[in-house]
């Protein structure tokens, strides 16, 4: 069932549309395979239909949803090549935005991300994914943001859905603990001004769904394109 969220401020129709779709995909609470039936997703966001056709177009454009003539529009099944290209793009910025926030990250830049961890602790302890993936998205978003970087962010969002529904999997399968170690270790690293510590623990944690995917595929094997 769709989750739907308010419709905020200064949001389009179109924007609310692509969002509340593109939040409910990266959850798998649309899971891949799932059929969208317009008129539903119309009534439950009070929308017309054209800024629902509208979003579900861009969706497309971003093969995230499938529209097959005279059969319907589905959520697309996780691609394993597309979700390692986002995968090694990601690498590649996040391992310069790990040697920059060496440089660039002020000492409350730094504060602000072990408050981030420090609650993001807390609810893996007690099992939020939707809590977990919430924070680990923001740490991500402040490195980027703290080191002068929300172009690189921007960029790397307009593609992560891809990655990110194998990052809410991998939560769901209980893959944290070495997750919350990477956070923890790059932190330190930053406090140090040890570039290529920071880049080194970058690596590691960029690696971790290489390391995972197997244990992801096999809790979930009707999610991925075969």
């Amino acid at each position: 069932m769709l989750t739907v969220t308010p419709k905020k401020s200064g949001e389009s129709a179109k924007e609310y549309a692509l969002r509340v779709l593109l939040e409910n995909i990266v959850s798998v609470n649309l899971a891949p395979g799932d059929k969208i039936v317009e008129h539903d997703i119309c009534s439950a966001l009070g929308l017309s239909r054209t800024p629902c056709r509208e979003a579900e177009l861009e969706l497309a454009r971003r093969k995230l949803i499938t529209i097959q003539p005279k059969r319907g529009t589905f959520v697309s099944y996780i691609d394993p090549a597309l979700v390692e290209e986002v995968r090694a793009l990601r690498s590649v910025l996040e391992k310069e935005v790990s040697r920059l926030a060496c440089k660039r990250l002020t000492a409350s830049h730094v504060d602000s991300l072990w408050e981030n961890v420090t609650i993001w602790e807390m609810y893996i302890r007690r099992g939020d994914e939707k809590k977990i993936f919430s924070l680990d998205k923001k740490f991500h978003k402040m490195l980027y943001a703290g080191c002068g970087c929300n172009y690189w962010y921007e960029l790397i969002e307009s593609v992560a859905p891809h990655f990110d529904r194998t990052t809410v999997l991998s939560f769901k399968c209980r893959l944290t603990e070495h997750v919350e170690r990477d956070h923890i270790d790059l932190l330190k690293a930053i406090e140090r001004g040890d570039e290529e510590g920071a880049v080194a623990v970058t690596a590691r944690h960029m690696d971790r769904y290489i390391q995972n995917a197997a244990t992801i595929r096999s809790a979930f094997p009707d999610y991925f394109l075969k």
